[in-house]
């Protein structure tokens, strides 16, 4: 599979791919995801060796729910969005702006009589920078 790039249009591309096969593919991929997120990601984003450095720097707690919630999402067709904001430029001391990484999962039940009852959960994944 080629890579994508690291963008939110990348990663519904992905998706869109992924959603397309069968369960039984689609389980192998969502369980690779869960045994290796980092290994994952690498195989299946185009990271430039700064995005793959911080990538393997992760706290491995993160790492394990971004996993877990990513693997359920995947496996269960579930949306999946990436929120990325362009990189500042460095600080006028010549050092990066901070990073943070957030994983917000959400979900919206509804009832209505005429069309019964829906829910919908969306896993984001958000990348913003300190000023």
């Amino acid at each position: 599979m080629e890579k994508v790039p690291f963008t939110p249009a990348g990663l519904q591309q992905l998706l869109t791919t992924l959603y397309a096969l069968s369960d039984q593919e689609l389980n192998l991929v969502a369980d690779a995801l869960h045994q290796n997120f980092k290994l994952w990601v690498a195989e299946h984003f185009d990271l430039d060796e700064a995005q793959l450095a911080y990538l393997y720097s992760l706290d491995e707690r993160f790492i394990s729910q971004a996993a877990a919630r990513g693997s359920y999402f995947m496996a269960h067709r579930l949306p999946i969005t990436l929120n990325k904001m362009e990189a500042p430029a460095l600080r006028s001391d010549g050092k990066d702006r901070g990073k943070l990484l957030n994983l917000n999962e959400s979900s919206n039940s509804n009832f209505m009589p005429e069309e019964g009852y829906s829910n919908l959960e969306v896993l984001t994944f958000n990348i913003t920078y300190f000023n």
